[in-house]
């Protein structure tokens, strides 16, 4: 796995996360309504904890298996297309000559690819955690020798 890669991804995923939510807070909010505000606030929180995620994963990932990188490539394509779509959505009213409704439907997509990318890191990648911590836990004869 390219930890570097990953890392400097996520970095600039919370980045943009931290550049969209000022400019959210600063701009949109004074030309959108309230509930598409809400909806674009939504999209930065979810960008900023799983670009956080994929940061903590890809620095520890020496503790994980070679299969790390398929469920770090899953959260990537799910935040994408997760917080683009809500983003789009929620600036929809900006553009109302184009019908971008429809790209809500995108949005569950993301979500379950965020939600099945944890589910396999937990399930797919943690061997190495599970091995190292047997290296590091003595055994109970070497407990009762001490």
């Amino acid at each position: 796995m390219k930890g570097k890669f990953y890392t400097q991804t996520a970095l600039i995923i919370c980045a943009f996360g931290i550049l969209l939510g000022a400019f959210g807070a600063h701009f949109l909010k004074e030309i959108i309504q309230a509930s598409d505000l809400e909806v674009y606030d939504t999209a930065v929180k979810y960008q900023l904890f799983i670009g956080l995620g994929i940061l903590t994963l890809s620095i520890n990932h020496r503790h994980f298996n070679y299969k790390l990188a398929n469920g770090l490539k899953m959260l990537l394509t799910g935040i994408v297309l997760f917080s683009c779509s809500l983003y789009i959505l929620a600036c929809s009213s900006l553009m109302p000559n184009l019908y971008l409704k429809s790209i809500g439907m995108i949005t569950p997509i993301g979500g379950v690819l965020l939600i099945l990318g944890f589910l396999y890191i937990a399930f797919f990648c943690t061997a190495k955690l599970e091995e190292t911590e047997k290296v590091s836990t003595p055994s109970k004869k070497q407990r009762k020798s001490e």
